[in-house]
């Protein structure tokens, strides 16, 4: 009976073990994501990526209107000054396609997208490298920051969000087929 539960845990361990956490992270949950500007660690160079910097360039020129804040991340090993040179370097960058325009973009300081322990589980160098990419980031995005403090805009309205039912959403998609179905 030992000799059976000996070799059934053996095998059941074999068979059933798990994929370490970071190389989940990297098939799946974590992709670069347009149009996000990564760069290499420690560096003001761009990071390798799966599409052309300067389509993110002209993606941020064709929607300056629309985007209600752009931000850079940055990993806790690197400093302040490197984030004020990348901030530089972004808008000489984003300058070349939107002149007539101060972009403004907002440092996090010492947040961090992915926490240490996380990198710090990275087997290889090269997950090490990818993983600090995503702590060295351009983030551009339709989220509005307010003293560390995110919230989302909802264009189609929630009903759970108090904002949306201050805002009226829900009162003016009413009247807006009202209307429509007037025509």
């Amino acid at each position: 009976m030992n000799r059976f539960l000996f070799l059934l845990l053996l095998t059941t361990n074999s068979i059933h073990a798990q994929d370490p956490e970071v190389e989940k992270l990297l098939e799946g949950e974590l992709k670069m994501t347009y149009p996000s500007i990564y760069f290499v660690h420690n560096s003001t160079d761009y990071a390798e990526m799966g599409y052309n910097v300067d389509s993110c360039f002209k993606y941020i020129a064709g929607h300056i209107k629309y985007l209600n804040s752009i931000v850079i991340w940055r990993d806790s090993s690197e400093t302040e000054q490197l984030t004020g040179a990348r901030i530089k370097k972004l808008k000489l960058d984003i300058n070349k396609y939107v002149p007539s325009r101060n972009v403004n973009i907002e440092s996090m300081e010492d947040l961090q997208k992915i926490s240490q322990r996380t990198i710090n589980k990275a087997t290889t160098d090269k997950q090490r490298e990818y993983l600090l990419s995503f702590n060295s980031v351009l983030d551009v995005s339709g989220a509005i920051r307010h003293r560390k403090k995110w919230r989302r805009t909802h264009v189609e309205g929630r009903i759970f969000c108090m904002e949306c039912w201050q805002r009226g959403v829900f009162f003016r998609k009413k009247v807006k087929k009202k209307e429509e179905g007037k025509k």
